[in-house]
């Protein structure tokens, strides 16, 4: 796994706080892997065919800072205040690859290739 896929799990894994073991990151081969992988983690049925919104969010330090990403323990977010569904899921995701790899969201698709499709090294 490049610096660049290491990153973009590092990212998912502070915003969502989840765990991703080596041997699972290894499994991914496409965004749909990915975010099926993590909707797992999450308890969420995973949406069939995800379309991003038209606004992705931005993940600002202050958004990061009040999740406790930033915390040696990583504490989840309280479901009252960011409750996760597979829609705000996906959104994130396509937001953390499209701002490491530089990438137009429209780019991002559930069947997209990591390495082929997106560059990730």
């Amino acid at each position: 796994m490049g610096l660049d896929a290491v990153e973009i799990v590092l990212r998912t894994e502070e915003l969502f706080v989840i765990t991703v073991e080596d041997g699972e990151a290894a499994t991914v081969r496409t965004v749909g892997n990915f975010y099926d992988l993590v909707c797992g983690k999450l308890n969420l049925v995973p949406l069939q065919a995800p379309v991003s919104s038209a606004q992705l969010p931005e993940i600002t330090m202050k958004e990061k800072t009040f999740l406790f990403m930033y915390k040696h323990t990583p504490l989840p977010a309280p479901a009252e205040v960011l409750p996760w569904s597979p829609q705000s899921v996906w959104d994130c995701l396509v937001a953390v690859i499209v701002d490491q790899q530089s990438l137009k969201p429209e780019k991002v698709r559930y069947d997209a290739r990591f390495v082929e499709d997106l560059g990730v090294a």
